[in-house]
């Protein structure tokens, strides 16, 4: 299982697509993900990027939803954007000019580990977002409603 953490701005893009995944993030991906990514849009004006074994994981469950056209277009809306990167021998991955374009990624990006996965965002609308969430409520009202809910989550098992 992969598991990453941890957040890296100033990633420069090169004119081709490709960036540098961290080597602390490159280190934490599980032998099961290959050195693969699978890049889709993402929420809130990101991309995300999922190890190939978290991807799997993902994509299994997202099948064994009921089969509605609503979740027809959804799974359809996800495949649509996917780019399976792999890792080059420079610790490289490169994004579609597509997956550019939905996240509004120019020269330069922010990398937050999210555990599971791995968030690209636009350097700008990573600074937004991050205000706006400021805004909206405190850290620590939102890690004591945390704390709560994992709490009631820890007692049950």
């Amino acid at each position: 299982m992969s598991m990453l953490f941890s957040s890296f701005e100033n990633i420069s893009i090169d004119d081709k697509g490709r960036f540098s995944i961290p080597a602390s993030l490159r280190a934490s991906l599980s032998p099961e993900a290959d050195s693969t990514f699978m890049v889709v849009r993402g929420t809130e004006g990101c991309l995300f990027a999922y190890p190939k074994d978290e991807w799997l994981k993902f994509w299994k469950a997202l099948r064994r939803l009921p089969v509605t056209a609503e979740n027809t277009r959804l799974r359809r809306r996800i495949i649509g954007s996917l780019k399976e990167t792999r890792v080059d021998n420079q610790g490289r991955v490169t994004l579609t000019t597509v997956l550019k374009e939905l996240a509004g990624i120019g020269s330069e990006l922010v990398i937050v580990g999210d555990g599971e996965k791995l968030e690209l965002w636009n350097a700008e609308t990573w600074r937004t977002r991050k205000s706006k969430d400021e805004e909206s409520a405190t850290y620590e009202s939102d890690f004591y409603r945390a704390m709560g809910v994992i709490g009631g989550i820890q007692d049950g098992e």
